[in-house]
């Protein structure tokens, strides 16, 4: 009984700064403003989904640790401080573009710092489906998981360009968490689902963004969810590939292609993926087929880990089907729709002169 009010809790909290959205973005400047290029949205959005989320999350966490019995779990406080220290960054970085170096740093101290709250988050091998253990120092296996950390929250934040799809993956990944794991772990895994369905019943109307103190704060927890997971077999190196493919490897393609073009790999533009697939098909399909390919692949490799690595290869086909396209033939494509377009609103301009005529 007392677990369900604190669910209630957590998800009312989150309800509550949805629904005041509106002033609390304009109190504390947290609002993303349209620039008719990149944000192309019609009307100043409060960037509160990430708060929405972590407020949520956090005031479960202090309920289960005030009420658990100690020691208190060291998954739990790791969580707790180092997610809400990490979104505290991110709410920062949306009120006055804090400088990349800096973001890089914080995140890299409040990883240190769950490593330090939990030291079961540091492997000794790194699991695979399909091939035997790899044994990993701990001073191997720390600094890739700072390289794998900074990789995935910077992915996961440059996916978020698009109405619904930062927070579906949320959802998928929190789910398929929810389906390998028990306990604390599986706990956690159900609250930041439910969160992140009240976010985007808002966000998919384009009433709240997300904000950079999601991207951050959000999934750096349920990065440490994932490496826990890892530690403790209950997931493979490869199905952890499938989850997190499309938004990591849209950023590794960005970091070579964007200096090759003479700009810097943390400047914006309209070059990402998920940009790709609106030119190719339009802002609704774009969103459904990118939500169904990450859903449907992340599934198949959680339920069945020896089909990951198809499931890889055929990520692979879908992501550079859409991403091989320059911008330049996007916008070539975009004048041809255009100039058909026009034609074919002359065509019928012409034919109902003509019928008047007649």
């Amino acid at each position: 009984m007392i677990s369900q009010l604190l669910a209630l809790a957590a998800f009312l909290t989150a309800l509550v700064v949805c629904l005041g959205a509106r002033p609390i973005g304009e109190r504390f400047d947290v609002m993303a403003v349209p620039d008719n290029r990149r944000k192309r949205h019609a009307i100043p959005t409060p960037q509160v989904g990430g708060l929405a989320i972590l407020s949520g999350l956090m005031v479960w966490m202090i309920g289960s640790l005030a009420l658990s019995a100690p020691p208190a779990d060291p998954l739990l406080i790791s969580i707790l401080l180092s997610a809400a220290g990490l979104g505290l960054v991110g709410f920062v970085d949306d009120q006055r573009d804090l400088s990349p170096p800096l973001r890089i740093m914080l995140l890299l101290t409040f990883m240190g710092i769950a490593f330090a709250l939990d030291p079961h988050l540091i492997s000794k091998t790194l699991n695979w489906y399909s091939f035997a253990e790899t044994p990993i120092s701990p001073w191997v296996y720390v600094p890739l998981m700072g390289l794998t950390t900074i990789g995935i929250v910077n992915s996961v934040n440059m996916a978020d360009g698009q109405n619904g799809l930062v927070g579906s993956m949320f959802a998928i990944w929190s789910g398929c968490l929810i389906l390998v794991s028990s306990g604390t772990m599986a706990d956690v895994a159900a609250i930041l689902l439910g969160l992140s369905l009240i976010f985007l019943l808002f966000n998919f109307t384009g009433k709240v963004f997300l904000g950079d103190c999601g991207s951050y704060g959000v999934t750096f927890a349920l990065g440490l969810l994932v490496a826990r997971a890892h530690v403790d077999h209950l997931v493979s190196l490869e199905t952890v590939i499938v989850w997190f493919f499309i938004p990591v490897m849209d950023c590794l393609r960005l970091m070579i292609a964007r200096p090759l073009q003479g700009r810097s790999i943390f400047q914006g533009g309209r070059d990402h993926f998920h940009h790709r697939l609106i030119d190719s098909m339009g802002m609704r399909w774009s969103a459904v087929l990118y939500i169904a390919v990450v859903a449907s692949s992340s599934l198949i490799a959680t339920l069945y880990p020896r089909f990951a690595l198809l499931c890889v290869c055929g990520l692979c086909a879908f992501y550079f089907s859409f991403a091989r396209l320059s911008e330049g033939e996007v916008e070539a494509a975009q004048e041809d729709a255009t100039d058909t377009g026009k034609a074919m609103a002359g065509r019928v301009v012409s034919l109902g002169g003509h019928r008047e005529r007649r």
